[in-house]
């Protein structure tokens, strides 16, 4: 029997960008005032309803612009049509500019003022680029995403076990750091363990789904399923193949249950996704006199205030 499932159309979004222009890295500061402004809750927290990413609504430039978190994208990124009703924007010259990306698009660039949830980014740079497959994707129409460059700096909570999503930590939680390494941009390539195999996995809150390489997956094949697969140029109807149900060690002793993953012809682009935590919760904590912070999983806790 066929299914239908939706993938993040940022799936692809991770390693988009990288360019030579000199910015600063984002260190986004905790903000003094209240994190409301015209009736907005900058603080607030829900998933889309059907692809599960965590939303927000974050302010630029005093501009309010609904956001998707995404561990797994490099940068901070806006939809062109959104990027144009930011007021007192600062666009830079890109036309010298060398980019190395997935995308066909080449990126312009805005110099913006960012509010993200308790923190702040002053003078920040946003990568600009049609969102259009992204949020032809999603439930909701989002403005932008979210990348590493902000969220690293930042501590935030998605307990999808009991639907619990917001900035700060759980109180009393035991903190189980995941196992990996960091890329240059504070993404983390988990390393996980499926039987005797052994590989790195991106964690990618930007995907609904888990991807693990076919060779990897312990539990061997399921059978194909329909799926709507998006990236950032386009989406389309693909035919995969999923994994039986099994765990995915992420931690020493320490596994996460009944993942289904698509299985991937080719070691790249393979990612952890919302899916495999369905049944705990994801942290980040950030780290002093560093941009970037630690991953840990943590049990059913309360809210740190």
């Amino acid at each position: 029997m066929k299914q239908s499932i939706f993938t993040s159309a940022a799936l692809l979004l991770g390693s988009l960008f990288a360019f030579t222009a000199p910015t600063p890295p984002a260190n986004p500061t905790p903000a003094a005032a209240a994190q409301k402004s015209a009736g907005i809750d900058l603080m607030a927290m829900n998933r889309d309803a059907r692809c599960g990413q965590i939303l927000i609504t974050c302010l630029v430039n005093g501009q309010p612009m609904r956001m998707m978190l995404d561990t797994g994208a490099t940068h901070t990124v806006l939809h062109h049509t959104s990027a144009d009703k930011i007021k007192n924007a600062r666009w830079l010259d890109t036309s010298k500019m060398k980019f190395r990306s997935n995308s066909v698009q080449r990126p312009k660039i805005l110099i913006a003022d960012l509010q993200v949830g308790p923190g702040s980014a002053p003078q920040h740079a946003v990568i600009v680029v049609s969102l259009d497959a992204v949020r032809g994707m999603l439930n909701e129409k989002i403005d932008g995403i979210v990348g590493m460059d902000i969220l690293g700096s930042l501590p935030f909570t998605f307990d999808l076990k009991n639907r619990q999503y917001y900035w700060g930590t759980p109180e009393k939680a035991k903190l189980i750091p995941l196992a990996g390494k960091e890329d240059p941009n504070g993404r983390l390539l988990m390393q996980v363990k499926s039987g005797k195999q052994d590989f790195h996995l991106l964690l990618d809150t930007g995907s609904s789904v888990t991807r693990i390489f076919k060779d990897h997956w312990a539990p061997g094949a399921a059978g194909e399923i329909s799926a709507q697969i998006g990236d950032v140029d386009k989406a389309s109807s693909q035919k995969l193949i999923t994994g039986k149900p099994g765990p995915l060690e992420v931690a020493p002793g320490v596994s996460l249950k009944n993942i289904t993953p698509i299985l991937s012809d080719t070691e790249k682009l393979t990612m952890i996704g919302m899916d495999a935590f369905a049944d705990s919760a994801l942290v980040h904590l950030p780290m002093e006199d560093s941009p970037f912070g630690k991953f840990y999983l943590a049990g059913n806790e309360k809210q740190k205030d």
